[in-house]
């Protein structure tokens, strides 16, 4: 009768783990559909919550696809990004749909090696990076690599148990080296961003915060939503100074395009472009309500103010008033 019953226990158990690998699919599914929004990453959150077992069948399965862009580079040439190609759910996420996503993730198990990354040495101490009128590329003990917009502020402290940045002002780029041991976390003001395996791009000015996804995922909490919101490859959060969240989709090749030299925007809020302005010109750059509503299109060359202001002029509907101090922007025509 005891092993019998024992038996039956394990059919039990083997039941409710299947049941809970079906449902961290359907959220993996889910929230890799162009559509997901905050109420739907909210959502995962709290699934998430009600066990360990959620979390980590989750977190297995993520790690799972993650490791199908380290796999990948092989396969391409040499200097080309590696980038996770998002799932696409029809709008009935039936069981053939699981079948394909599980075969797929079944061949990157059976495809990955895993490598030991040595890390040369530890830091305790705080180390602090500041910028001015040029990028600075740092390259940490861990092989992780930051790149330091212009006119930014940025803190690091590396130990044996965690990687800790904190990006006071302004904008980094950031390819992580993977270390489950140790997590690599970002604090921007009172948000922060904590990295699964990846890279991409943070802003942090003016309360104004965002986050662009390059490769892998990361996990971000927003200021005043406790609830992380995961975002893959291929998706930006951007937080307004009135703590709205909103989610979109970015060209991963486009999401630190600082880096060569422009500034790249897809009907961006003008008010957008200007904080961006802001940080490069060093100036406060004011945009008035007649051009708040005006959205942009295009590609800003950097360069020094002057360039910038009539790139900006050439392909806006906008007027542009200068001073010592600042730069005020309005709608043609209007004040």
């Amino acid at each position: 009768m005891g092993a019998a019953f024992r038996a039956g226990h394990a059919v039990v158990q083997m039941t409710d783990q299947r049941r809970i690998e079906e449902e961290a699919l359907g959220w993996f599914v889910r929230l890799q559909d162009a559509d997901a929004d905050v109420a739907d990453w909210e959502g995962f959150s709290r699934w998430a919550a009600l066990s360990q077992a959620h979390a980590e069948a989750y977190d297995r399965l993520e790690q799972l696809w993650i490791d199908l862009a380290d796999v990948a580079p092989g396969q391409r040439g040499h200097h080309e990004a590696p980038a996770v190609t998002p799932l696409r759910a029809p709008a009935n996420d039936n069981a053939s749909t699981r079948r394909r996503v599980w075969a797929s993730l079944a061949t990157v198990a059976a495809a990955a090696v895993i490598g030991v990354l040595v890390w040369p040495m530890y830091e305790g101490r705080e180390r602090h990076f500041a910028t001015t009128t040029e990028p600075q590329r740092i390259e940490l003990a861990d092989g992780s690599v930051i790149q330091l917009n212009r006119r930014s502020d940025m803190t690091v402290r590396l130990t044996r148990g965690e990687r800790r940045v904190s990006l006071r002002e302004g904008e980094a780029a950031f390819d992580v080296a993977h270390d489950a041991a140790r997590p690599f976390t970002v604090a921007a003001g009172d948000s922060s961003v904590q990295v699964l395996g990846t890279a991409f791009d943070i802003v942090n000015h003016d309360r104004r915060f965002s986050v662009g996804v390059e490769r892998g995922v990361v996990a971000v909490r927003a200021s005043g939503h406790p609830a992380p919101i995961r975002l893959p490859a291929g998706r930006r959060l951007d937080q307004d100074p009135q703590g709205a969240v909103v989610l979109s989709r970015v060209d991963p090749r486009r999401v630190s395009s600082w880096r060569d030299g422009v500034l790249l925007y897809r009907d961006a809020p003008l008010s957008e472009v200007g904080a961006d302005l802001s940080r490069y010109l060093d100036k406060s750059v004011k945009v008035s309500a007649s051009a708040q509503e005006l959205h942009f299109t295009g590609a800003l060359r950097l360069g020094d103010e002057t360039t910038m202001l009539n790139q900006l002029q050439a392909f806006a509907p906008i007027a542009v008033e200068r001073t010592g101090s600042e730069v005020r922007v309005t709608a043609r025509g209007g004040h």
